[in-house]
């Protein structure tokens, strides 16, 4: 008796602590947590604010860096600039625009009313009979229409051939040198850029390819046709005026913006605390900002036309020269933006996600099976299996270092080029996870309590990060 009553009021002492331990549990939750406890809670914080400051400074940068490096290469590589403007030669507005150019460059050059009259006042001096005189007078108006309308034919049959095609790559070529001078204020090139900010094309070495063709066809009268001194406007803004003094700025920055950008997203990647949302984040506002660049594209068509037309040349005109330009900045920003959704997902299927778990649980559950299958029939990859695996970690940053460097250098980059540096990305993790030779672990199987020797179990399940 005297025993169950100790007992029992043991347990009403034992209930009574556990009431008051719990009692002072739930009154501590509503407590402020501990200094350090706080301190930490306000570093994350801290981290979390700064990690979304370095990803939206670097996406708001990814814009100018593109246009940069697009006007950096449109400046400095010759190749890029004759390969993006010399298409505009087949544009039939821009072929007529330039037909009328080069012939009232001719005509403002060589005043052909008045050397057919001369010619004719000449052959009146002959003596000639009163209705040969006549006559004579009734041809001269025709002479000079047909000399005009030869030299425009002549033009056009020039512009409109083949062989046409290799004088203006010739001619946009050693204008690319004309243009970096015109840049740097050197007004005696091909490409110049005037003070109030238009940007014109001199049309010397095209007259003299259309001087060439017309004493061909035996008009003497070409070879009165001097060196013309004549600049087309092709553009105008009133920035290109300051363009000049920014001109070694456009090559740095062309050069420097790409990483600075590349370098805050990184950054604020490595701060986050949760580094797969952090970079999550990072690549869907790298697309975000590329779709904001290719908006900015599109509306800056119209804003040009306007400037362009009809002051200096016709509407199509305008169109045709800003759609041969701008096709590779569209495409970098296409690009790129392709390159951000890519990270993304990558970034969500190597991450701590239920689905980007039980993709992964996927991926290497049917690897396992395919070699187990594989091995069943004696094929294995042996001791290079072996490395594969030792080696998993490295290999795995190798194939992302690599595919990132082929997105970081190779230009012109393209949509194309991207996505298939994603998928070769994706093919090589994949057979390295079906190469690889996870070793066999050696258990110790009991039957009855008896040891048996040598079971072997499957390897664990590597469903680390990719």
């Amino acid at each position: 008796m005297h025993v169950t009553e100790t007992r029992d009021q043991e347990v009403a002492r034992l209930s009574a602590e556990v009431a008051r331990l719990r009692s002072q549990l739930d009154a501590s939750s509503d407590e402020a947590p501990p200094p350090a406890a706080a301190r930490r809670s306000g570093r994350g914080r801290g981290r979390a604010f700064l990690a979304v400051v370095l990803i939206l400074l670097g996406a708001l940068l990814a814009p100018l860096a593109v246009v940069a490096a697009w006007t950096k290469a449109e400046v400095t590589n010759t190749d890029q600039f004759v390969a993006t403007v010399s298409p505009l030669i087949d544009d039939p507005a821009f072929q007529s625009y330039l037909v009328d150019e080069i012939t009232t460059a001719i005509n403002d050059s060589v005043d052909i009313p008045t050397i057919t009259s001369d010619l004719f006042d000449g052959i009146a001096t002959l003596d000639l009979p009163p209705r040969a005189a006549e006559a004579l007078q009734l041809l001269e108006q025709p002479a000079v229409q047909g000399a005009e309308s030869l030299i425009t034919s002549t033009t056009e049959q020039l512009i409109a051939s083949d062989a046409f095609d290799q004088v203006w790559d010739q001619a946009l070529r050693s204008s690319h040198s004309g243009l970096n001078a015109a840049l740097s204020g050197d007004t005696s090139g091909a490409v110049v850029i005037s003070d109030s900010g238009e940007v014109g094309i001199q049309l010397g070495p095209i007259v003299a390819a259309v001087k060439q063709q017309l004493t061909a066809q035996g008009l003497t009268l070409a070879d009165r046709i001097p060196e013309v001194d004549r600049t087309i406007v092709v553009a105008q803004s009133d920035e290109l005026g300051q363009a000049r003094t920014a001109y070694q700025a456009i090559d740095l920055l062309g050069f420097v913006l790409p990483w600075i950008s590349i370098g805050l997203l990184a950054a604020g990647v490595l701060v986050a605390r949760r580094k797969a949302r952090a970079l999550i984040w990072a690549g869907i506002a790298l697309a975000l900002g590329m779709v904001f660049l290719a908006l900015g594209v599109a509306i800056g068509r119209i804003a040009a036309v306007d400037a362009l037309s009809p002051q200096y040349m016709p509407s199509s005109t305008a169109q045709a020269i800003y759609d041969t330009l701008v096709p590779l900045l569209y495409s970098t920003a296409l690009a790129v933006g392709v390159a951000g959704v890519t990270t993304a997902v990558v970034a969500y299927l190597a991450g701590p996600f239920d689905g980007a778990l039980a993709v992964r649980r996927l991926t290497v559950d049917t690897a396992r099976r395919t070699r187990a299958v594989a091995e069943s029939n004696g094929v294995t990859t042996g001791r290079f299996g072996e490395f594969l695996y030792r080696a998993r970690r490295y290999i795995r940053i190798a194939i992302a270092v690599v595919g990132a460097a082929i997105v970081l250098l190779v230009r012109p980059l393209t949509p194309g080029v991207t996505l298939w540096t994603a998928f070769g990305a994706l093919i090589a993790i994949l057979l390295l996870e079906l190469l690889q030779r996870p070793p066999a672990v050696e258990v110790d199987v009991r039957v009855d309590g008896a040891p048996v020797i040598g079971g072997a179990a499957p390897p664990p399940r590597d469903t680390e990060r990719v």
